[in-house]
């Protein structure tokens, strides 16, 4: 098991190179959706072009054609999905629509990767695996933190690259300091997002509870001096 874990972690790295190209099914996001918080820290935009992939970093562009009528569009990664394993992608409404794929609901596409963010360009899901050790605690741009002893903790990933791009979002969305805990799990690296840094678990809690009313999965954490 531990092998095979080994060999999906690495699949984001190769899945990050321009030229990268995956054929299957996709879906797309019901209308219930719309404002909804996605992986990244985006609210879903049904009228956006955005997209959800299991692997691919937060950020990447991807131009996903239709195999059947040769129709495309380009999309930006900013959600984990689809769910169900036959398919590979879950698309905004929006992207759907110039596909002309809403009436059908599903449909066969080739899935190039045009652009990748530049954290992953930079070895950022490699740094994990040694090339790089990031600090402890770090900003969303790899600069070493050093937070109070508490926060509030509103996702966490096995790729550094997709944390630190949380990270940012959560930052510019709710308008505090938000960094990256490179924490241990089962032997591996996992990278926790964090948003503030308060003395007093208090504080803490008052922020999570915004947080949660802003529909963010948010809890409050107390850090390792």
């Amino acid at each position: 098991m531990k092998g095979k874990l080994v060999w999906i972690a690495g699949l984001a790295a190769v899945f990050a190179q321009v030229g990268y190209v995956e054929e299957g099914e996709a879906s797309y996001y019901a209308p219930a959706f719309h404002g909804r918080r996605t992986a990244s820290g985006e609210k879903y935009d049904r009228r956006a072009y955005t997209a959800a992939h299991r692997t691919l970093p937060f950020g990447t562009v991807v131009r996903v054609t239709d195999k059947a009528t040769g129709r495309s569009v380009v999309v930006r990664i900013n959600d984990r999905g689809p769910f169900k394993p036959t398919r590979i992608l879950d698309l905004s409404e929006q992207a759907a629509k110039d596909l002309g794929m809403l009436a059908r609901g599903v449909a066969q596409v080739r899935v190039e990767v045009t652009q990748v963010p530049e954290a992953a360009q930079e070895g950022g899901s490699a740094s994990q695996h040694g090339a790089h050790r990031p600090a402890l605690f770090s900003t969303p741009d790899g600069k070493p933190f050093q937070p109070k002893p508490y926060a509030v903790q509103v996702g966490a990933f096995s790729e550094l690259v997709n944390a630190q791009a949380l990270a940012r979002n959560a930052q510019k969305e709710t308008g505090k300091e938000a960094y990256v805990w490179r924490a241990m799990h089962r032997g591996r690296a996992l990278y926790r997002v964090l948003v503030g840094s308060f003395g007093q678990r208090k504080e803490a809690e008052k922020l999570r509870d915004q947080l949660k009313r802003d529909g963010w999965n948010a809890f409050v954490v107390h850090l390792p001096s």
